[in-house]
C-alpha cells in the first residue's frame, strides 16, 4: 500500500511539474507567435522604404550624371506628360524604376537593394497615352545625356541611321527646359 501511495505522489508531483512546463511553453509559443506576426507586418511596411532609399541614391548617380539641373528637366517634362497629376516623389519613383530597368544590367553583379527596388511595382500607373509619351520622351535619355559635348571631327553632325531618335530627344528636352 505504501508503494502505491508513493507512486501516486510521484505521479501527482510530475503532473504539477508538467502543467508548469506546459504553461511556460504555451507562453513562449504565444510570445513567439505575436512577435512573428508583428515582425512580418513591420518588415512589409519598412523594407520597401529602406530598399527605395538605398537604391534611389545609386540610380540618381547613374541616371542624372549632371546633377539637379538634369533632374529638374526630367521632372518638368514628366509634369507636362502627366499634366501635373502626380507628386515629384511618385514621378521619380516611376522614372527610376522604368529607366533603371532599361539602363542597369540586372543579370550582372547588382546591389541587393537595387534589385529589390527595381523589381517592386511602381507607385503610380500611367494611362496608355502617358506611357507612349513617356517612352517617346525618355527612350534614349541616359545615352543622350552621357554623350560628351566635344565630338570627333570625322563624325557626322547629324544622327546616324542606327540611332535616329537620339538627337531629337536631346532637342526636345532642351526645349522643355526653356
Amino acid at each position: 500500500m505504501e508503494k502505491q501511495e508513493t507512486f501516486l505522489n510521484i505521479l501527482r508531483n510530475n503532473s504539477k511539474q508538467t502543467k508548469k512546463r506546459k504553461m511556460s511553453l504555451s507562453l513562449v509559443a504565444l510570445f513567439t507567435g505575436v512577435a512573428s506576426f508583428l515582425s512580418y507586418f513591420a518588415i512589409r511596411r519598412f523594407f520597401p522604404e529602406l530598399a527605395r532609399k538605398q537604391a534611389s541614391k545609386q540610380l540618381e548617380e547613374v541616371l542624372f550624371p549632371k546633377g539637379n539641373r538634369q533632374k529638374d528637366e526630367v521632372l518638368k517634362a514628366f509634369r507636362e506628360i502627366t499634366e501635373g497629376r502626380f507628386s515629384e516623389e511618385e514621378m521619380l519613383d516611376y522614372f527610376f524604376k522604368i529607366k533603371g530597368l532599361q539602363t542597369i544590367e540586372i543579370n550582372s553583379k547588382t546591389n541587393f537593394w537595387l534589385k529589390k527596388y527595381l523589381f517592386s511595382p511602381t507607385t503610380i500607373k500611367l494611362n496608355y497615352f502617358e506611357q507612349v509619351n513617356f517612352y517617346k520622351t525618355f527612350l534614349n535619355l541616359p545615352i543622350a545625356r552621357m554623350e560628351s559635348p566635344a565630338k570627333p571631327m570625322d563624325s557626322p553632325s547629324r544622327p546616324s541611321d542606327k540611332q535616329p531618335t537620339q538627337k531629337n530627344h536631346i532637342v526636345r528636352l532642351s526645349k522643355t527646359a526653356q
